[in-house]
């Protein structure tokens, strides 16, 4: 009973030195927690010098196309005021109700037309996709067995 007593107890303490060499060499193969500081600093620290960059190039072109388009509507004014003043207008045909062609005039003159182009595209998208997600089920029903 002593034999096995001390045997288990040398066994315990064997496997106790294996596990904490395993455990020095893991900890010796992943880097050093300021290594991963200095990573998430210069990541966030990159991130904002990016972002802000980007904001500061995205504000300079929005001025650029915003005093670009005063300038047209200058030169659109002016050529109004120096037009004849019977215009000849080409008949149209009215495929939209009055309010939604109304609608869409202001949209289109105020610039603001990417927002609800942008709505339309995405339920477009979500409309094929879901109709493709339909053709691949029905595709796999009909061919398995």
């Amino acid at each position: 009973m002593g034999n096995s007593t001390a045997a288990t107890v040398t066994e315990i303490e064997q496997t106790r030195d294996r596990l904490e060499r395993d455990m020095a060499e893991l900890a010796g193969r992943l880097p050093a927690p300021a290594i991963w500081l200095k990573r998430l600093a210069g990541v966030a620290v990159g991130g904002g010098v990016g972002g802000s960059l980007f904001w500061f190039v995205a504000h300079r072109i929005r001025n650029r196309a915003r005093k670009a388009k005063e300038q047209k509507a200058e030169k659109a004014e002016k050529a109004l005021k120096n037009a004849p003043a019977a215009v000849v207008q080409s008949p149209v045909v009215q495929v939209l109700p009055p309010e939604w062609g109304e609608r869409l005039g202001e949209l289109l003159e105020t610039g603001q037309w990417k927002g609800p182009a942008i709505a339309i595209g995405t339920v477009w998208v979500l409309l094929r996709w879901m109709e493709l997600r339909r053709l691949k089920r029905l595709t796999k029903a009909i061919l398995s067995p």
